[in-house]
């Protein structure tokens, strides 16, 4: 008697998965604070934890690839990029221009957005993604004011969504 064998998952489909599974648990967890503390309570609390698991995980990456300390705007480039890919996948879209140390970010796809639109708290969401990019910051302790400010969801607001960093570094490689 031979049965088939259960299939298998690719490495991609693997991280994938993961992912997906992360941000449901992400988003599981804001809507429990939203619901027992309120909506204001799950921001506060969101803006708190998100910042500090962004700081944490690319505290992680970077110790995984050997980085000590971010010396140059493409060191920075090369890192941010290694953590979309890894942390968000298909999940975060962006159209990206580096002009010197401006490093802009015009968001097209947003899991976060998709989220709390689905539920139907968009307009009330401060953007937790943007607190993750802060703490990323905080990591290679390079300045984390983002323009404009993080704050209520833009794409809810505005119907687009970007953010223009400043990334005081020398710019060789």
């Amino acid at each position: 008697m031979s049965a088939d064998p259960t299939p298998e998952l690719t490495a991609t489909q693997r991280e994938e998965l993961l992912r997906r599974s992360w941000m449901a648990t992400d988003g599981l967890w804001y809507y429990q604070t939203a619901l027992s503390g309120g909506i204001d309570g799950a921001n506060e609390a969101n803006i708190a934890v998100v910042r500090e698991f962004g700081r944490q995980e690319m505290v992680r990456l970077m110790r995984g690839l050997g980085i000590e300390k971010v010396e140059t705007v493409e060191q920075y480039r090369r890192l941010f990029r290694a953590a979309v890919d890894l942390y968000l996948g298909s999940l975060f879209e962006a159209e990206e221009s580096f002009d010197n140390g401006t490093h802009d970010l015009k968001v097209i796809t947003c899991f976060a957005y998709k989220g709390v639109k689905k539920a139907g708290i968009d307009k009330v969401y401060h953007c937790g993604p943007g607190e993750r990019l802060t703490g990323w910051l905080k990591a290679m302790d390079l300045p984390d004011d983002i323009d404009p400010d993080v704050g209520l969801c833009q794409m809810a607001h505005t119907g687009s969504c970007g953010y223009r960093l400043t990334v005081d570094l020398p710019h060789g490689s």
